[in-house]
């Protein structure tokens, strides 16, 4: 089965008044919902860059591009329609970008609660 899995992402650096936040969408291939959310996990966490290995700077400061979870794992194949896939699983979609204002709150974005969010793209 065919999944789209939404990673929720944020960066996170000394000093921040806000988290931008990224929520990935990757198309990822599996044989149920658990191994979909499986297949997800583990390719979301492959992006982070946390630690020695983070290389990035916002305003002048070493920041982390954290995971913070899936927030929801949609299938978009049913049982019996058959669908050509010609792309590789994990590959990404779609993405949006916003803005919230504590870590509480992008926790709640990954949880797949609502919150107040500044949408930027």
């Amino acid at each position: 089965m065919l999944y789209c899995a939404h990673a929720i992402f944020f960066y996170a650096y000394d000093g921040q008044s806000s988290y931008l936040v990224h929520e990935n969408v990757y198309l990822v291939s599996a044989d149920d919902d658990g191994g979909g959310m499986a297949v997800a996990m583990q390719l979301a966490a492959e992006y982070e860059q946390v630690g020695e290995e983070s290389c990035l700077e916002i305003e002048g400061k070493k920041a982390e591009y954290k995971f913070a979870g899936i927030r929801k794992l949609i299938s978009v194949q049913d049982e019996g329609e058959q669908v050509v896939f010609t792309a590789r699983s994990g590959i990404e979609v779609t993405y949006s970008v916003m803005e919230v204002r504590t870590l509480a709150d992008v926790e709640r974005i990954a949880a797949g609660d609502s919150v107040m969010v500044n949408y930027r793209e």
